[in-house]
């Protein structure tokens, strides 16, 4: 089972857009998989649970989204030059271990041209801490404002590019 992850709680954010398309090509080739918008999650969760406070809620988020996926997809825009802080609570505060041996695609998205190329080298060194397998095709995509028109991706080279990660990671 592969998890795909909307790695920002801001609301209406363009992440949120490529992670429908990667949806769409998930569901185009039947590969079942499930969605975790980190936008419709109390970030609460994660501060109580990061204070050693009993959060069924997370739990149940723990058990659906992690324990059942053997892969991951993770798509996260750049905050100040690396990831949202959302995104790495979550990561700080599941189980340990949960992410050991997990493979992980990761795609960065920005509306400058690098496309969050060090968040997803920040976000890479800490998945190898935890011995994660990350799929050595990361994804880059810069000038998001400009690809969205309508909440859909209209750059035939971003869809060809997801279309092309999606197909190698699969195979991973």
């Amino acid at each position: 089972m592969i998890t795909l992850i909307n790695g920002t709680n801001r609301p209406d954010n363009r992440t949120s857009v490529i992670s429908e398309t990667y949806q769409q090509f998930l569901i185009t080739r039947q590969t079942p998989f499930q969605y975790l918008n980190l936008e419709h999650v109390d970030g609460l969760w994660f501060i109580q649970k990061s204070l050693g406070k009993a959060v069924p809620e997370f739990d149940k988020l723990v058990e659906k989204y992690f324990n059942e996926a053997d892969k991951l997809i993770i798509v996260m825009p750049e905050y100040n030059g690396s990831f949202p802080g959302i995104l790495k609570l979550l990561i700080d505060v599941l189980p340990y271990k949960i992410l050991e041996g997990k493979k992980i695609a990761l795609t960065g998205v920005a509306s400058g041209r690098g496309g969050n190329l060090r968040g997803l080298d920040h976000l890479t060194g800490i998945l190898h801490y935890l011995n994660a397998y990350v799929h050595p095709f990361k994804l880059p995509v810069s000038g998001v404002l400009n690809m969205i028109q309508d909440n859909h991706i209209k750059d035939e080279n971003t869809l060809r590019d997801i279309q092309k990660q999606l197909e190698v990671f699969l195979k991973f």
